[in-house]
């Protein structure tokens, strides 16, 4: 039996080639490396194990009793090696190219962005396109690969799983004061929307003097104006601008939903982007 407690993969390699090319000059081609490399890794391997592990017979190389057990199981695990490493390049080349992600611009500028860096490091071959739409781009027709929602969708092929809540709480501009003030918005098309129901609650006869449809207008009006709203409570709390308002019912929840079409998901690029993004999820929580 063969003791080859300090080989190594080339180890394997090496007689494996040798064995399929019977002759140390085909394994020397196939391996694409000299003759007189062969002899020596061979000899040194010889060595290593304690016996002859070829006969020289007719200018062929044949194995050894020592080596003649493990042929079958060597091919094996060099067919295995091959596949294994066809795998990978597979993989790596579909780890290229680029991965469409829609959301509201909050999650991509505040969330997403701010982790990029991560998935470069692993994966510097993806390119993300990072499209900020309060319109549900759709994802059975693949206009996104990847949808971050605050709201599932009617499309029915969608494969939707949960990424926890956001959770919204009541701010206004830091050092107004506490006395009556304006709100800033969302618009009539999102008035059902939880931070939205909370705010009416909370300042049912407060003057509106601003809607839009997109957070980071909402934020910039309500310092210009000082005016109270709705802001995601982790970030806000995190920005010396603005301070939360101390009163009960003062916050409202908001699911978020990771969707991807089935196809898509098992596309490596698009699962790669997909775990990236639970991540960012949980660590900006």
């Amino acid at each position: 039996m063969i003791c080859m407690n300090a080989g190594t993969w080339a180890d394997l390699e090496l007689l494996d080639h040798l064995v399929r090319g019977a002759t140390l000059s085909q394994a020397a081609r196939s391996l694409g490396v000299d003759q007189t490399t062969v002899s020596r890794r061979l000899a040194a391997l010889e060595r290593q194990v304690g016996a002859a592990l070829f006969d020289r017979i007719d200018g062929r190389l044949t194995p050894t009793p020592v080596l003649a057990p493990v042929v079958e199981r060597l091919r094996t695990i060099s067919e295995e090696a091959s596949l294994s490493l066809a795998t990978l390049l597979r993989r790596t080349a579909e780890l290229k190219g680029q991965v469409r992600v829609t959301s509201i611009g909050f999650v991509l500028s505040a969330i997403l962005a701010p982790s990029l860096a991560r998935l470069e490091q692993r994966h510097p071959g993806l390119t993300l396109d990072l499209v900020a739409d309060n319109q549900m781009l759709s994802i059975e027709r693949r206009e996104a690969d990847i949808a971050i929602r605050m709201a599932r969708t009617g499309e029915d092929s969608v494969r939707v799983k949960s990424l926890g809540t956001l959770r919204f709480r009541l701010f206004r501009p830091k050092g107004l004061g506490t006395g009556p003030c304006p709100v800033v918005r969302y618009g009539p098309g999102l008035a059902h929307v939880p931070e939205m129901q909370a705010l009416n609650r909370l300042r049912p006869d407060a003057r509106v003097a601003l809607t839009a449809d997109k957070l980071e207008i909402l934020m910039e009006a309500a310092l210009s104006l000082g005016a109270e709203l709705m802001l995601p409570e982790v970030s806000a709390m995190r920005d010396p601008r603005f301070e939360a308002v101390d009163e009960p019912g003062a916050a409202a929840e908001r699911p978020v939903y990771l969707m991807m079409h089935p196809e898509r998901a098992r596309v490596p690029s698009v699962a790669a982007v997909a775990a990236f993004i639970e991540e960012a999820m949980r660590g900006w929580k």
